[in-house]
């Protein structure tokens, strides 16, 4: 089985060298605080300094970009096909209005007359 490496996020990246930056927690401090090892909290403290430290998306929030986009195509598809039901029921609609025709004993009458 692989070794599992923790992982941390930008902001606690960023607040960790800020504590370090304002005098609040020493390299070694911070180090033994989240059992992390100074060297590691020196190269965030570079790239902090350095502006090259991203804020990189996280697995979970990868996976869940995935989702939405998913979800987004399924709203969409959904929508398309709730609108082509409403035409079509509009349209049955439409026709039923047209075919439609009361015959009265008149009507009926006059349609046996003779065309003139």
């Amino acid at each position: 089985m692989g070794k599992r490496y923790r992982t941390y996020g930008y902001q606690f990246k960023k607040d960790l060298v800020d504590q370090i930056d304002g005098g609040l927690l020493s390299v070694n401090q911070a180090a033994r605080e989240h059992s992390i090892t100074p060297s590691l909290i020196k190269r965030w403290a570079d790239q902090v300094h350095e502006g090259t430290l991203v804020n990189k998306p996280t697995a979970k929030e990868k996976a869940l970009e995935r989702d939405l986009e998913r979800y987004k195509k399924k709203v969409g598809e959904l929508t398309l096909a709730n609108d082509l039901l409403k035409k079509t029921i509009e349209s049955s609609q439409r026709m039923r209005r047209l075919n439609s025709c009361v015959v009265t004993q008149g009507a009926l009458d006059r349609s046996k007359e003779p065309a003139k």
